[in-house]
């Protein structure tokens, strides 16, 4: 059963920063990341072999959702299309298998569910199906049924009991449930692919996308999906996104654009191979018929560019394919778009594209929806929705790894605590909207002057940051330090506040020397911190000077 208060209040197409977070507190974030975890080795496991074995892969992924939401029992089902039917294909918690005849008529009714269905939902979402089957999931002692859906068809379902202790479903438990559900369709429709794939070449031809794996072989698509899973990195992911769309279609050139609906703009992502793009520059689309067709209909066009430039890509051909948003729940629109440009030919000059390469650009946009949405899991998950630095408990993780791999290495590294001074008075004159700019700004500037990569930055309170430097000394820590704190105070805030400027005091620690524990390092930072307020604040301290 659900708690009352979800009935009106979630809907789970809709998850946005705010909402996840009010729902995500500090404590069931680990929930959350352990799912993730979870979900990205059964992924491994399902496109890293050959002949991957879907049993066993779901009988993990059903022991993971047991443990993550607290339910008493749960099944897979897969859909057998020719056969209108659901079979079981891991059962957890249930006496024997299932077999769920489907009404035909109904089928096309699964993919409208937005989030997982009571008994109560299904008799008015699924009639036909409630009518057939409701007593027997009562007496199995199903609470819960959760549609598996992909690029609108049906692939399965998943079967869910009580809770333990007969509690009531949270709606933090619906969120995990649904994110488990979109990653375990995903991977039931990658193991139909790879059983069509053995079976017969014929109907791989059916289907753009597996045409694709038809000409490129499982093992090239298992590289690829290998290679990319990992990037947990937006900026990463776009710039490998581009490189495999050019190495694929032979393409010169090429740009990902993301698309504004409200502003009938685009923004680039990334380029490569063309005149570079101002930095949030918006780009207006509806004079490109193509470009235009392809953001409305959500279809790919190859074109000729009559005027042979298009914005500053100096281009004769062009293949615009479409990177549709999948969430569960949400009415499908486009949200970006992969454009390759002028196909090179051997001996020289450029060919138009053809349908292969089409083929290939649909497949590869619908496994990139996947990876932008795993980016932006992660995002929820590690970083600060205000600041975009790493959140507090992300950082005392990675403090802990960096302390483990630091002594078995014998290397140093150091850690920087700092607060923005006098912050208070600027709530209490200026107003919080005012400060939260503020936080915004010392933020930035962080970002700025660290290592891209490797300092590992976190808002670790209200208006206290840390920084973590692998294998940087005391000497260059303190540069970095004062490097921020300089920053800090020379950033023009008149448009904020009146008659000061914003500083920041810091105070800096280095591993072995200050403590060789999360605590006494925090401490040694800590103590650094506060001596530099208690000198007149605006300043850098070594914990060995305090």
């Amino acid at each position: 059963m659900l708690e009352p208060s979800l009935k009106q209040k979630l809907d789970l197409g809709n998850i946005t920063l705010d909402n996840f977070l009010e729902e995500f507190d500090r404590v069931e974030v680990e929930r959350l990341l352990y799912t993730l975890s979870s979900l990205y080795d059964i992924g491994e496991e399902i496109t890293s072999n050959e002949a991957p074995d879907i049993k066993s892969s779901m009988e993990r992924l059903l022991h993971m959702t047991k443990g993550t939401i607290a339910c008493t029992k749960a099944a897979v089902l897969i859909y057998a299309k020719y056969k209108y039917a659901l079979q079981s294909v891991a059962v957890r918690g249930m006496d024997g298998n299932f077999y769920l005849r489907l009404d035909p008529k109904e089928i096309s009714l699964w993919a409208e569910a937005k989030h997982p269905l009571t008994l109560d939902e299904i008799a008015e979402k699924l009639p036909a199906f409630y009518k057939t089957h409701a007593d027997n999931l009562r007496q199995i002692g199903v609470n819960l049924l959760v549609p598996l859906i992909v690029k609108g068809n049906l692939v399965g379902c998943m079967l869910i009991g009580d809770k333990l202790n007969k509690e009531l479903y949270k709606a933090t438990d619906l969120i995990l449930l649904s994110m488990i559900a979109r990653q375990v369709s995903i991977d039931i429709y990658k193991f139909i692919l790879m059983d069509d794939l053995k079976q017969t070449s014929d109907k791989l031809r059916k289907q753009k996308a597996e045409l694709v794996e038809a000409n490129m072989g499982v093992q090239k698509m298992s590289e690829i999906s290998m290679r990319f899973i990992s990037i947990l990195d937006e900026n990463k992911l776009f710039h490998a996104i581009l490189d495999e769309m050019l190495a694929s279609t032979s393409a010169s050139k090429g740009v990902i654009l993301k698309v504004d609906h409200a502003q009938d703009s685009l923004s680039v992502m990334c380029c490569k191979n063309t005149e570079p793009f101002a930095q949030r520059n918006l780009l207006p689309y509806r004079s490109y018929e193509a470009l235009a067709k392809t953001i409305e209909s959500g279809e790919p066009h190859i074109c000729m560019l009559e005027e042979g430039r298009i914005w500053q890509v100096e281009a004769r051909y062009a293949l615009f394919v479409p990177i549709q948003n999948k969430q569960i729940g949400e009415d499908s629109y486009v949200s970006y778009i992969l454009a390759v440009f002028d196909k090179e030919k051997r001996g020289g000059g450029y060919l138009t594209f053809n349908e292969r390469d089409e083929a290939i650009l649909v497949s590869f946009a619908n496994y990139a929806s996947i990876l932008i949405e795993n980016v932006r899991n992660y995002e929820l998950a590690t970083k600060d929705s205000m600041t975009h630095l790493y959140v507090r408990r992300f950082f005392d993780q990675r403090l802990i790894d960096q302390i483990d791999k630091s002594g078995q290495f014998n290397k140093v590294f150091s850690l920087l605590i700092m607060d923005i001074d006098h912050f208070k008075n600027v709530n209490d004159t200026w107003g919080h909207p005012v400060g939260d700019q503020v936080i915004k700004l010392v933020a930035a500037t962080i970002q700025r002057n660290i290592r891209t990569e490797i300092d590992i930055p976190a808002r670790y309170g209200g208006e206290e940051f840390t920084i973590l430097m692998p294998e940087a000394d005391s000497e260059k820590a303190m540069m970095v330090a004062e490097r921020i704190r300089s920053a800090v105070e020379k950033t023009d805030v008149s448009h904020l506040i009146s008659g000061r400027n914003i500083t920041v005091s810091i105070g800096v620690a280095m591993f072995p020397a200050h403590g060789t524990q999360p605590k006494t390092l925090m401490e040694a930072a800590d103590i650094a911190l506060y001596r530099s307020k208690g000198a007149g604040r605006n300043r850098v301290t070594l914990s060995e000077d305090a």
